[in-house]
């Protein structure tokens, strides 16, 4: 019995959907710090170039963002347009995104905020698609420092507060999304 090919127009929409969540669980996994889980998102021989932070493989991005995790105070990765291209199991995305990160020292705390893109190479293997190659492009940045944050506003004051690692609110109220 031979099998039928699956409609080319629905696969690329099924092959879309999963790239789409790829890239959101990316942005999940580095804002919440589960680097464990950011790892599995890349493939085993994967790169990732981010300038001056972090250029090679994706376990040197990791270590350098494990190595930043006491000056974080938070981040957070907003995609916006994507666009991606398809071809069997190959894809490249160009996904828009902003991203702000609070950072703290001696003197307080400094806010980045960048407005870029990331340039996206992924391919499908047994499967499952994942990151092959990505490199970040900045259109725009601003600092901030010191920080503009101030969360004593009654809109925001008795909010939970979000933070990098487990102690996440969203851990505790979550029971599906966070095993994603």
């Amino acid at each position: 019995m031979s099998s039928l090919s699956p409609d080319p127009v629905l696969q690329e929409m099924l092959d879309e959907h999963a790239l789409r969540k790829l890239v959101h669980l990316y942005c999940r996994a580095v804002d919440r710090g589960d680097l464990e889980t950011l790892r599995d998102l890349y493939h085993q021989d994967a790169e990732d170039q981010h300038g001056a932070f972090s250029s090679g493989s994706v376990d040197a991005f990791l270590h350098r963002l494990a190595a930043s995790r006491p000056h974080l105070r938070s981040t957070q990765h907003h995609v916006t347009t994507t666009n991606f291209a398809i071809s069997d199991d190959v894809a490249e995305g160009e996904i828009y995104s902003i991203a702000t990160h609070t950072f703290a020292d001696k003197r307080g705390e400094t806010e980045v905020i960048v407005g870029g893109r990331y340039l996206d190479k992924y391919e499908k293997r047994h499967g499952t698609w994942k990151f092959l190659e990505r490199s970040i492009v900045t259109d725009w940045a601003h600092v901030h420092d010191p920080s503009s944050v101030d969360l004593s506003h009654p809109i925001v004051r008795d909010s939970p507060k979000g933070t990098l690692g487990p102690d996440d609110p969203s851990y505790r109220f979550f029971a599906l999304l966070g095993r994603n």
